[in-house]
């Protein structure tokens, strides 16, 4: 019986630890990145149902609960190419605010247009414009892949707006 309980011991300590380095990423390195949280919530959902699993079906309980579970995988799947460009939009997001490349402050330009980054969200980032007090919402996924930077400042952690 006690060879039986040493995997899901183990599981439970590889999941929390896991969960505990994410809680540390996302202290350190996503301070700036406003709706980081929404994110790592997902994860951890993620994790934890698919704990739950594993170990209802390492110790034999709730087994009709996989056959539910593998049904609605199927609209999990559909429900991730309805909402592909969201997912890729964060997953830039992510990138841009991991990356020393590119901060709030910094001035870009994009499609002719200059201005400068005033907010780092998940899905999007806030650029104020040069000529005019307007303000151009950028797709990180388009931020990370098309725009130049002309001027880097150096900014701290004490001078960004967090969540």
């Amino acid at each position: 019986m006690e060879s039986n309980l040493f995997f899901p011991i183990l599981s439970i300590i590889l999941v929390g630890s896991i969960i505990a380095v994410i809680k540390l990423v996302e202290y350190t390195k996503f301070q700036t990145l406003k709706g980081s949280h929404k994110a790592t919530s997902v994860i951890f959902i993620i994790l934890g149902v698919s704990e739950v699993l594993y170990l209802s079906r390492s110790m034999g309980i709730l087994i009709p609960a996989i056959e539910i579970v593998t049904s609605l995988s199927a609209i999990l799947l559909f429900f991730t190419f309805v909402y592909l460009n969201k997912l890729q939009n964060a997953v830039s997001g992510m990138s841009i605010a991991l990356s020393p490349r590119m901060n709030v402050g910094d001035e870009i330009e994009c499609k002719g247009k200059r201005g400068i980054i005033t907010q780092i969200g998940l899905s999007k980032t806030i650029v104020k414009l040069e000529e005019s007090d307007r303000l151009m919402f950028i797709p990180n996924k388009k931020l990370d892949e098309e725009i130049s930077i002309i001027k880097k400042i150096k900014t701290t952690h004490s001078n960004i707006k967090t969540r």
